[in-house]
């Protein structure tokens, strides 16, 4: 969605929009801007607030931070991608209100029914189109209304406002001005005085009122079309209407049914709210607005930074091109755009985008640092108060009281925006304070109401677009329109701008409306901020989202709450604090009275938060109507428990009684007060206006009927107060009584939410609430221990009677307290019981019956459960020791698993039969592991090994150490059998690589064994022997499948005489092998010791075929007869050359190469003829360079020579004409090398460039006198043309020559007059005869020859006809006879006729021409292609005419002329 004008075009707009003309520039008073030195930007809230007195009244400033803050910027720009939304720029404000044509249709037709008692019977066509009723009254609506477009004369901008920008004539202004009046004027007349009629009365008409509502209550209901012309009426059932806001059907008298959809509101509900039902029709939002014509930003591409980078550089230079451009252009043309006559104008905005999810551009802890920016930098920035990740939550911000993070707001957004890109007329949520920085890119405009003419901004801004607020009453919640500076400052609107750059900070201050646009691509990030003097500015932004019921980002009231209690507000803080905390506690008084005083005496307390030290923004619940948070109170009703609406929306919740409503509150007003003068000490003191504000004075009516209300109404609540703590006392002194007590704090709820009047009521309340709590708990104890419940769960804990009878007093009398008291006794006895039992060694059975009469009791006992358990476990040990014992056969039980039996049995402290035959276990198992690792500690024999195993063999326990000896007996006697098995094997000759396997796994096994028998210690060196024997022998087998190197050889020779096997076979033929290698060896050293032939190498090569070994010295031959051959091949071409004459140069071979090749030679060991071969055409190749050095300068300098020569008086031709011959030679000769020579092009050009000069002096010689020119006359215009361009093209500027200079000149002298005569010759004879010859005459004494200029000024200057004129494009006639040429039209001939005799040549009939008998009549029609050929006739022209026949008198008769098309200067 890249910037579009007017898709593809920019559409021609008339620049009177609104009735408001773009000045020259944006006249707006320039916002203060800031310079903090390094200690005032220690502390941003701090100087900020520093700057507030001055830079509030502008409503926004610019903060230039000192040059030492430079953080570096934490976004990584290669890898973010990011979502854009697509803007219209040229319908920010110049567009028109959506609106639904279906709907204004059905309120159209009803007015013309209802007020004129007609209809609308066709359509209304204007210009061809079927006019848009509802679009032309909003345009009007826009522009004030029929009165003023017909005195401003507007109806064309009216038009250009409907159809963006298309303009009409002035007649058709006039027409739409009378269908307007016809059809439009008297709805526009009903609706304003429907309107005015509203704001007067608050009582809708009887016959309206009784239409909608008994709609809404009743089971019958009236179809809204279509069936007014039937008289019947449809019954339908019962359906009640429900409002779409709250969902309730209830308060069917306030509830609006849109004429349209049917769909219902109540008038508190809507945004905003009516305070009385309108008159007329009425329609929602929905039905007034259509999905396609709703204007908003367009969710667009999710693009890289570089791709959207590209799309903004190409909408700056297509607006702008490249180079630079003033803040007035861009400020003009972008108000152009928004104003209408700028064309379409669609841009991409990467706006809001959570800085958690894309990314910051400010470091931050946890984020990765980038490679270029140090440590101590990153971590410098991560923790600076300017920061804007850190600014919401710095000390004295309100804003670090909020828990959770909250976009935008806590945590920064970030905005990557474009040219044009814009952000429209807003304040902050909640007026919040906000701090924008822009990080880099192009410069960010902003324009700046303050807050003190904010209600000026939107009475300016409903006024200038009546339309938009009417189809959207929250318009400036949108974020979606702009309006231009000039219209606000036209209306005395102050307004300001700045100009932010990268590197600055923009400061807006409480309820300031702000907007601005970008001027190219950049970044920037904003976050919000509070400090303490913002709470008045938020709890007006409260009230606001309450009007507009629009649901608020956070609880006002919560964080007037959590910062009192955290008192984290300096003195001036406190004071505006303690304002707004007054506030909200007298508005919270007087509402809570007033429920008081309409019935409502339910109260309750709310549930505490989780966190009540801070803000969340997800715990308390809202008001169903105005959806404002309710933190400190709401009104609840049993007929919706899940709905809640606010003190001052009480009435709207339901339809119930008052007295079934009831008050929930967090805090009471007393605890309220309370947090007010905590506020008051913490500030430190009073002032007069917190004083006079909480205590109101008695010198002033205001304050006296104030004071008397109030004291009115703690008398009211005082004297029922009195009363009930006086029967409270008296319930209290007597027995306790469910019933009584229920009521009473039934009755107290009324009063607990009040003041500190309260306070003996609440404490009164306490007590009682404890004293029915214990009465209680006695009576239910009491109860089931009288019951004797058999039902563990049923039963009471002794611990919670031994609670309720220890307390002491008692908060009321109750009957059952003292044989509860004697039921605790008993039971402490039983459970003192319990406890020495578990402290002895008891049996079984004894702990049993303890169990027993345990159970047997009414109450619960804590140790009843350890009895139960102990009883349990001891049996099950007994039967674990049971089955350990009886278990005899091996391997039986663990050994871990008998001491830890034998430490359960002894832990557990019961008497169990089986745990002396578990001891006597345990110490057989400790005796046989005591033996087994006295052997395993020492030098291990086998037959100390068999003794032990002997010993244990049948012993039931399994006992670790035991099994390691039979282990190792095991691996000894497998050891052996094996070693017997392989020395079987070795003898009998066994393949070797088995026998290595067999060896090593022999040898390993034998050296891991630890037991000391002769048979290994015997056999282990033999193994070893063998071992190295098989390896010798495998090894020596490795040579004939692979060569291997003389020295392995020797060295495996050397190891088979030490290991005595050197006389068999196997070595014998190796040795042979080694023989022949070394004969081999001595043969190449002598060889490669001089110079040799190829062959003799060959032949090397072909001999190391058949020895099995690896030869040093092959390499090196191998590697000079490869190296031989590939000089070989590479000097072949030379090689060729010099047997040939080339004829062409050839582009592979070069010089350097052939240089290259003739070194490579010199380090050749083989001799070659071919070397001296090339040594010889390097020598001819550098001979040739030197001697064409030299005439290549020799050109050089006769060329220079010939700039300065005129050709005239020196021999310089001779000496060109022989360098040329030499140049040319030498080309020749280089070609014969047949190498590709830098110096051949060179010769190719200074040959051409001589050939040129030659040339030039050829036609620059007026008088030859050399032979070469004695044939040549004056050149003509073309060749002179033809030989300046052919020097061109071989680089030579003719003015560097002197000659050349001259030759231009002719060429010039020669175009001016050819350019004459060109217009002489096409002017049908406008120029006199003899000028003409005059200038054939200058033509003629031209040094150069216009040929065809002269030859067409002689045809020009031949007289034809009667009419002495020259040829012309006319249709001529030839005289048979005499051949003159005579016009057809001065014969008055009609058609052109084959034969013709002029009368000069027939004198008998002059007074008419001779024509052809045959074709004396009007001739036939013509085919085509006799009027093609009579077209060629006619464009016919005498070629050969002479000088001589120039006479204008007599005539001579001639033979017909030659006739030939006309040349192309005639044409």
């Amino acid at each position: 969605m890249c910037l579009v004008m007017g898709k593809g075009r920019v559409k021609a707009v008339e620049k009177r929009v609104l009735d408001q003309k773009l000045r020259g520039s944006i006249n707006v008073p320039l916002g203060p801007v800031y310079h903090p030195t390094e200690d005032e930007f220690k502390d941003p809230l701090e100087y900020i607030y520093k700057i507030k007195p001055e830079a509030e009244v502008f409503g926004i400033c610019k903060i230039v931070p000192p040059s030492s803050w430079k953080p570096p910027f934490g976004l990584d720009l290669e890898s973010v991608k990011f979502p854009t939304k697509t803007q219209e720029i040229h319908r920010l404000q110049f567009r028109p209100a959506s609106c639904n044509s279906k709907t204004f249709q059905l309120e159209y037709n009803s007015f013309l029914e209802e007020h004129l008692g007609k209809k609308l019977k066709k359509r209304v066509v204007f210009e061809g189109e079927e006019l848009d009723l509802c679009k032309l009254f909003n345009a009007v609506k826009r522009f004030g209304g029929y009165g003023k477009v017909v005195k401003g004369k507007k109806w064309g901008e009216v038009y250009q406002f409907m159809k963006s920008g298309e303009k009409i004539s002035k007649c058709a202004k006039h027409v739409l001005c009378q269908l307007y009046k016809e059809h439009l004027h008297d709805f526009e007349n009903y609706h304003s005085r429907m309107n005015s009629d509203a704001s007067k009365s608050c009582k809708r008409k009887t016959n309206e009122r009784s239409r909608r509502c008994s709609e809404s209550r009743s089971s019958k209901r009236r179809k809204r079309s279509g069936d007014e012309k039937n008289p019947k009426v449809e019954h339908e059932e019962v359906v009640d209407q429900s409002c779409e806001q709250c969902k309730s059907g209830k308060h069917g008298e306030v509830m609006l049914l849109c004429d349209s959809c049917n769909k219902g509101w109540h008038i508190y509900c809507l945004s905003p709210p009516l305070k009385h039902i309108p008159l007329g029709n009425w329609y929602c939002l929905e039905c007034l607005n259509t999905d396609e014509e709703t204007f908003g930003f367009v969710p667009g591409k999710c693009l890289p930074l570089e791709d959207f980078k590209r799309v903004a550089d190409r909408a700056k230079r297509k607006w702008f091109g490249s180079g630079s451009v003033s803040r007035t252009q861009i400020e003009k043309k972008f108000w152009e755009i928004v104003e209408g006559s700028g064309g379409e104008v669609e841009v991409m905005y990467g706006n809001d985008l959570d800085t958690s999810v894309y990314g910051s551009g400010f470091p931050r802890i946890g984020d990765q640092r980038p490679e270029s920016v140090e440590a101590n930098v990153w971590d410098e920035y991560c923790s600076s108060p300017w920061n804007l990740n850190n600014m919401p939550k710095l000390k004295g911000s309100m804003l670090q009281a909020i828990r959770h993070n909250i976009n935008g707001v806590t945590v920064p957004w970030l905005y990557l925006g474009m040219l044009f890109s814009s952000f429209c007329w807003h304040f902050e949520d909640h007026c919040f304070y906000s701090v924008n920085y822009l990080h880099w890119g192009e410069a960010k405009c902003w324009y700046g109401v303050p807050g003190s003419a904010a209600s000026a901004f939107e009475k300016v801004m409903r006024k200038t677009l009546p339309d938009l607020f009417d189809a959207q009453p929250d318009l400036l919640f949108q974020l979606v329109t702009m309006l231009s500076p000039t219209v606000l400052q036209e209306n005395k609107v102050p307004v300001y701008t700045v100009l932010q750059e990268p590197g600055n900070f923009v400061i807006t201050f409480p309820k300031s409306f702000h907007a601005g646009f970008n001027f190219g691509l950049n970044c920037a990030e904003a976050v919000n901020f509070a400090t303490a003097d913002w709470l008045p500015h938020g709890g007006s932004g409260a009230e606001l989202y309450r009007l507009y019921r629009k649901p608020s980002v956070i609880s006002h009231e919560e964080l007037l709450c959590v910062v009192a209690k955290e008192n984290c507000c300096n003195n001036e803080g406190s004071i505006h604090l303690k304002k707004e905390l007054l506030r909200i506690y007298s508005k919270e008084k007087n509402w809570r009275e007033q429920l008081w005083k309409s019935g409502i005496l339910r109260s309750s307390p709310m549930f505490v938060p989780e966190c009540p030290d801070s803000v969340g923004i997800e715990e308390d619940p809202t008001c169903i109507i105005c959806q404002q948070f309710l933190h400190l109170s709401a009104i609840v009703c049993n007929c919706r428990p899940s709905v809640f609406a606010c003190l001052e929306h009480w009435k709207h919740l339901c339809e119930c009684e008052p007295t079934k409503l009831r008050l929930v509150y967090r805090y009471t007003l007393a605890e309220l007060d309370r947090m007010v003068q905590e506020v008051e000490k913490f500030g430190g003191c009073k002032t007069l206006e917190t004083k006079n504000s909480q205590r109101p004075s008695s010198g002033t009516k205001g304050s006296s009927a104030l004071n008397k209300k109030q004291e009115g109404m703690q008398v009211s609540q005082a004297r029922p107060a009195d009363k009930w703590l006086l029967r409270a006392s008296k319930v209290l002194d007597h027995a306790f009584s469910s019933v009584e007590y229920a009521t009473l704090l039934k009755e107290a709820e009324q009063f607990l939410w009040a003041g500190s009047e309260m306070d003996r009521v609440r404490d009164v309340t306490k007590s009682l609430i404890k004293a029915k709590i214990w009465a209680e708990a006695v009576s239910d104890c009491f109860g089931k221990v009288e019951g004797e419940a058999n039902n563990d769960s049923m039963k009471v804990h002794l611990e919670f009677i031994d609670e309720l009878v220890r307390v002491n007093p008692v908060p009321c009398f109750h009957s059952g307290y003292l044989k509860l008291k004697d039921y605790a006794e008993e039971a402490t006895k039983l459970s003192e019981k319990i406890d020495s039992a578990l402290l002895s060694s008891p049996t079984i059975t004894q702990l049993e019956l303890l169990h027993s009469e345990v159970s047997s009791s009414p109450i619960s006992f804590t140790k009843h459960e350890i009895l139960s358990k102990k009883i349990s476990s001891a049996k099950m040990l007994a039967e674990r020791g049971r089955l350990c014992l009886e278990d005899t056969k091996p391997p039986g039980i663990e050994m871990d698993a008998l001491f830890k039996l034998k430490s359960e049995m002894l832990e557990l402290q019961v008497q169990l039969p089986e745990t002396e035959g578990i001891l006597d276990l345990v110490k057989k198992s400790e005796l046989a592991r005591d033996k087994c690792n006295k052997v395993l500690s020492g030098s291990l024999f086998l037959k100390d090994v068999e003794e032990v195993l002997h010993e244990f063999d049948s012993f039931s326990v399994n006992i670790p150490e035991l099994n390691i000896l039979r282990q190792c007996r095991v691996d000894t006697l497998s050891w052996i059998s094996r070693y017997n098995d392989v020395m079987a094997d070795v003898r009998e000759g066994k393949d070797q690589r088995e026998l290595i396997r067999d060896l090593s796994s022999l040898l390993k096994d034998g050296s891991s064994l630890g037991v000391q028998v002769s048979e290994i210690v015997e056999g282990l060196p033999l193994v070893e022997v063998e071992l190295k024997k098989a390896s010798c022998r495998d090894k020596a087998r490795t040579v004939y499948t692979a060569r291997r190197s003389l020295k392995f050889i020797e060295q495996l020779l050397a190891e088979a005489v030490v290991l005595h096997i050197d006389e068999e076979k196997l070595f014998i033929e190796i040795s042979g092998i080694l023989s022949r290698a070394r004969c081999w060896e001595e043969r190449a050293s002598s060889i490669l010791a001089s110079e040799t032939q190829m062959y003799d190498l060959k032949d090397l090569v072909r001999m190391s075929v058949n020895i099995d070994a690896v030869l040093p010295s092959l390499k090196g031959i191998e590697k000079t007869i490869s190296s031989t051959e590939t000089w070989l091949q590479k000097s072949e071409p030379f090689l060729s050359a010099t047997s040939s004459v080339a004829s062409s140069p050839c582009s592979v071979l070069e010089l350097p190469v052939l240089k290259d090749l003739v070194s490579q030679s010199k380090s050749l060991s083989v001799q070659l003829q071919e070397p001296r071969v090339l040594e010889t055409l390097l020598l001819n190749c550098e001979r040739w360079q030197c001697d064409n050095h030299q005439l290549l300068q020799e050109t050089k300098d006769l060329l220079d020579t010939a700039k300065i020569d005129d050709g005239m008086h020196s021999n310089i031709l001779p000496k060109i004409m022989d360098l040329i011959t030499r140049v040319d030679s030498a080309r020749e000769s280089g070609l014969a090398l047949g190498l590709n020579f830098d110096e051949l092009p060179k010769l190719r050009a200074a040959s051409l460039k001589l050939g040129w000069c030659s040339k030039t002096i050829t036609l620059t010689s007026s008088l030859p006198s050399s032979e070469l020119l004695k044939d040549v006359g004056k050149p003509s215009l073309q060749h002179i043309q033809q030989h300046l361009e052919e020097g061109l093209t071989l680089d030579i500027l003719p003015e560097e020559y002197y000659l050349g200079k001259r030759l231009m000149e002719l060429k010039d002298t020669g175009l001016e007059w050819a350019k004459r005569a060109r217009k002489v010759v096409t002017d049908s004879g406008a120029l006199a005869l003899e000028d003409v010859f005059e200038l054939i005459s200058e033509g003629e004494n031209l040094p150069v020859h216009p040929e065809q200029e002269l030859q067409a000024l002689r045809a020009r200057s031949m007289l034809h006809c009667i009419c002495l004129k020259p040829y012309n494009s006319r249709s001529m006639v030839s005289c048979n006879q005499c051949g003159e040429w005579y016009h057809t039209y001065c014969l008055k001939l009609h058609w052109r006729p084959e034969a013709f005799v002029c009368s000069a040549c027939c004198p008998v009939a002059e007074s008419s021409p001779q024509i052809d008998p045959a074709r004396s009549m009007e001739p036939e029609t013509q085919s085509r292609n006799q009027r093609q050929t009579r077209k060629v006739a006619t464009g016919a022209v005498v070629d050969d005419l002479r000088w001589k026949t120039r006479k204008r008198i007599k005539r001579t008769a001639k033979g017909s002329p030659q006739v030939h098309i006309l040349p192309w200067f005639f044409t």
